[in-house]
Parts: structure tokens; sequence; C-alpha cells
């Protein structure tokens, strides 16, 4: 279990704050102890760029909804996917094909999360299926070995849309070269409850491990979450509206509203930016709770 704060984290700090800041800091550490050792990180967003109580009091609200994933979480996630896998597809070992989401020389979690399958699947027996990392090159695949029966895997979807490409993808890849018989599924890690219905309204197999709901709209009545998507753009306001031509996704990629965390990944962009969107609206590099690859922005 994780320490509660870690040594010289809120107390080293609590001499440069008031009694009420530390307060505040301190239960929102209580409910998130992942963000022991983010102090100053979560102090700058709380009480610089939130201009009032009550975008400090959303921003406390939708970090207690995160979900976090640490190491060992994300181990046994991996562990519950293989298993599904197996249990769902035990009468075609020998024509599976797992998939990443990701494509060409692209590094991508999904990558990771094929990489780590490998094992796992030794483990438990399962030795006639195949894996690749790119999503591009399931015809190929298929061609040689003749496995038709693809999983698509990742570690998040947001708003689905990355899903649906990819799996159009390969139908185009595999009707083109006049391949019939096939079935696609994806299964993925954690999913927010939009991107799911997303794909599963477009006819698409899909499960996930973990499920998440929006951080703002599925938590408040109607009225209320109009209102704190306003406060919430208002926080946005401090940050830069582009990086290299790429445009700040406003409350999460396509209105994701994400709130999840997985130890050392690569926070998705449908998480919502206020939280690791790295330069501020004057160009200036910003604390961040969480790290994204700007290159990936």
């Amino acid at each position: 279990m994780q320490p509660l704060v870690k040594a010289g984290s809120v107390q080293a700090n609590s001499t440069t704050m008031k009694k009420e800041q530390f307060n505040f800091v301190l239960n929102i550490v209580r409910a998130q102890p992942w963000l022991g050792d983010k102090i100053d990180e979560l102090e700058h967003v709380l009480f610089s760029e939130c201009q009032c109580d009550a975008s400090r009091q959303l921003i406390s609200e939708i970090i207690d909804k995160f979900l976090y994933v640490n190491r060992e979480n994300n181990y046994l996630l991996i562990e519950s996917l293989a298993s599904e896998i197996i249990n769902e597809y035990s009468d075609r070992e020998s024509t599976t094909l797992i998939t990443a989401m990701g494509t060409g020389s692209a590094t991508d979690s999904s990558q990771l999360i094929a990489y780590t399958l490998k094992p796992i699947m030794e483990k438990k027996k399962w030795r006639r299926h195949a894996i690749i990392n790119d999503f591009g090159a399931v015809y190929k695949q298929y061609k040689r070995t003749g496995h038709n029966h693809i999983v698509l895997i990742d570690e998040f979807v947001g708003s689905g849309q990355t899903v649906l490409g990819r799996v159009g993808s390969i139908h185009t890849q595999l009707k083109n070269a006049g391949v019939l018989d096939y079935s696609i599924s994806v299964k993925v890690l954690v999913s927010t409850e939009l991107g799911y219905g997303v794909v599963t309204s477009a006819g698409i197999e899909m499960s996930a491990q973990k499920l998440i709901k929006k951080g703002i709209d599925d938590y408040y009545s109607l009225e209320d979450a109009a209102q704190y998507r306003d406060l919430m753009r208002a926080i946005e306001g401090n940050l830069s509206t582009e990086y290299e031509g790429r445009e700040m996704p406003s409350l999460g990629y396509n209105d994701a509203q994400a709130a999840y965390y997985r130890e050392d990944g690569n926070t998705p962009n449908s998480v919502f930016p206020v939280f690791w969107w790295a330069f501020d609206c004057n160009g200036k590099e910003r604390n961040v709770l969480m790290i994204r690859a700007m290159g990936d922005a």
C-alpha cells in the first residue's frame, strides 16, 4: 500500500501554504495518495491557475474521481485481458490474431500491452495464436498463417474514434484482398463509457477491464454540468490554445472528460488538459500533474 503522503511532501510545504490551503491539499492527497509526491504541481493548479473557490472545488472533485492504475494493477489488468481472450476463444487458439492498436514505427502503449501478453500467454499454455504490434500488418499476417479471428488491443479508449478508424482500416485491408471469413473484436484495459458506447453502437464487439464515466457530465445534473464545463473552460484559459499546430483539446479530446492516470504512462489526450497540457497562455512551461509527450498532443 502506498503511504498517504511521502516524506517531505505536504509537510515540507506546509510552511509556505496557508492553513486553509494546506488542509485543502491534504484532503485531496488523502483521497488520491499517488499525488503525495506531486504537491508543488497540485498547489500550482489549485492556487495559481484557479482564480476562485468554485474552480478549486471543481478540480478537487474531478481529481477525486480519477481512476489511478499503478504498475502492479496495470499488470493485473493485462493478465485479466489475457484470461478473457483465452476463455472466449478457447476453440480458436490456432486462428486468433492479437494485434496492437498502434501502427508503423511510432511508439504506442498498445504495443507495450502486446509485448507483455507474450509471456503471460505462454504461462497459460496458449501457443498457437499470433501477436503483432502493428494493426496495419493484419492482412500480411493472415496471408502467412491464416489467423483470421482478430483481437485489437489497447490500453485506453477515450472518444472511440481511433477504434472506429482502426477497425475500418482492417475491414478495408481484408475485403480489398478478397478475404471474407474473419472476425474483429476489441479488448482494452480501460475505456470511457462514452467510447465504449460509440464503438459498440457501430456494431463492433468490445470489452474493457475497467469503465470510467465522464468527469463532469456523468456526475452532475444537466444544468450544473453545463456550468462546470464553462468553469473548466475558464480554467483552461490559462493554457496555450495550441502546440505546434495541434489544438489544445478542451475538456479532453472530443469532449471525453476522462479522469484516468496510469503510473509511468503517457497520459491520454482524452484526459482533461488542465492536468497535462505543458504550456500556459504565455508559452511558458507549466507545473503539470501528469505527463503526456507533447509530440503526441
